[in-house]
């Protein structure tokens, strides 16, 4: 026996197929370590396209729910809420005077007591409210219904904000004789004036 193995050498047809093997596996292999590589980044692309689509959709949201600040617009509505208000005691009286005036066109008297017991402070700071009881009666012979109607809508479009607490007509079965409503107004609260 000999002690030495010899390897027999390939021929060249082996060497043709031995290499050709090597550069498909090579080809393949490349392949799909571009075509991995293209998804992993086809991925990232997803996921990016993903939370970009649900920051959108979260920032609209919150749009919708907090609208912009407009310097402009605050400014407005400071202007427009403070025409809500009634500003002192002397305001207070030149607009029941007004109200009375308007009742004046339909034959209605007016008159009004501001209810001090149940007086509450707002639930904003710097603000009254004041209760107010007001009868308003008929001085035709007619019935009232239609012109207490007027009355409360000019009430309510009078100015200042109104929260009407009770509205009560009597009469006598024929015609309305008399409105009662109970409301408040809201006032800027002045610290000496006690009403």
């Amino acid at each position: 026996m000999n002690p030495m193995l010899r390897i027999p050498m390939p021929d060249s047809q082996q060497i043709k197929t031995l290499s050709m093997a090597l550069v498909l596996v090579g080809c393949v292999s490349l392949a799909t370590w571009v075509c991995l590589h293209k998804f992993s980044d086809i991925q990232d692309s997803h996921d990016q396209i993903h939370q970009t689509i649900m920051l959108e959709q979260e920032v609209s949201r919150l749009q919708s729910q907090y609208r912009e600040t407009n310097p402009e617009s605050l400014k407005t509505d400071l202007e427009h809420t403070d025409q809500l208000l009634i500003q002192n005691v002397t305001h207070l009286a030149q607009w029941a005077q007004e109200l009375q005036q308007q009742g004046e066109q339909w034959d209605l008297q007016m008159h009004y007591r501001i209810v001090k017991t149940r007086q509450t402070p707002a639930p904003v700071e710097g603000l009254t409210v004041i209760p107010i009881d007001m009868q308003v009666s008929t001085r035709g012979k007619h019935s009232g219904y239609r012109n207490y109607l007027h009355f409360l809508h000019a009430l309510e479009q009078s100015g200042p904000r109104i929260d009407i607490h009770e509205v009560t007509v009597t009469g006598d079965g024929q015609k309305a004789t008399l409105l009662t409503v109970g409301f408040s107004v809201w006032m800027k609260t002045i610290d000496s004036v006690e009403l």
